[in-house]
């Protein structure tokens, strides 16, 4: 009788402390506001599939190797307050040396400045062709995530791996995102937003790979997003006309 009473009263205590430490996890997730994340960038993929196996000249090589070489001094930030998020590069970094290579690499691994608004699943590129600045609006797509069980650790986060087929992107290779419920909001990297349940801390395209260096949740200094509203926004339709026209004059002046 002792012995079922203990084993009772075993239970009994396991239950609650799973219950409190749910409970626990609950709350500090529901008081996760704001945050700010540095993401380092990795492009050596982006070199081994232009390199390795193939027969290419010593240029060509040496292009993908200062491209690759040259997004490691690459770091992109994402700020999110509530249900707003913005993605852009670090202002004033220089990466390698040669302007026209820092411009080549920041356009291949973020177009421009992404803004997020979850509430009306509203998205607005900020991006510049031939000088000109453009705000190019979209609605947050719907993507179809595989979630999977697999896990590993990012920092201090247990993330989870999640698959988005390469049918559903037109991309070559499968999208794998590993993400965090312990930051309940559903943003991450580039355009990778509204989808997943939690915070992606890791994003690997077939262009270059995407992890968290720095994670600062509800930091002291305030976090603010300024919805971009000094030029109209235009649709990515009317954008694709508009470089149209520009190359179009730049033929005509050649």
């Amino acid at each position: 009788m002792d012995g079922v009473v203990i084993i009772f009263f075993m239970k009994k205590y396991s239950l609650t402390y799973i219950i409190i430490a749910l409970f626990g996890i609950n709350q500090i997730a529901a008081q996760i506001t704001s945050g700010k994340i540095l993401y380092n960038v990795s492009m050596q993929d982006f070199y081994d599939g232009g390199v390795k196996g193939k027969k290419v000249s010593p240029q060509l090589e040496r292009i993908y190797k200062m491209t690759a070489d040259a997004a490691k001094n690459i770091q992109l930030e994402l700020l999110f307050y509530q249900e707003k998020s913005v993605f852009q590069h670090q202002r004033g970094l220089s990466i390698s040396g040669y302007k026209e290579l820092d411009e080549f690499v920041k356009y291949l691994t973020s177009k421009g400045t992404y803004f997020t608004n979850l509430t009306n699943s509203e998205q607005i590129l900020q991006t510049y062709y031939e000088d000109r600045k453009y705000n190019v609006g979209s609605e947050v797509g719907k993507q179809d995530w595989t979630l999977t069980k697999e896990q590993k650790q990012i920092g201090k986060f247990l993330c989870y791996k999640a698959i988005l087929d390469k049918s559903n992107t037109g991309l070559n290779e499968d999208t794998i995102a590993w993400y965090t419920p312990e930051i309940p909001v559903s943003f991450g990297p580039v355009d990778y937003v509204g989808n997943l349940p939690g915070l992606i801390l890791e994003l690997k395209l077939p262009i270059a790979t995407y992890t968290a260096d720095k994670i600062e949740l509800n930091p002291k200094k305030e976090v603010k997003i300024d919805w971009p509203q000094d030029i109209e926004t235009i649709t990515a339709e009317e954008y694709k006309k508009e470089g149209d026209k520009v190359k179009e004059q730049l033929g005509k002046r050649w």
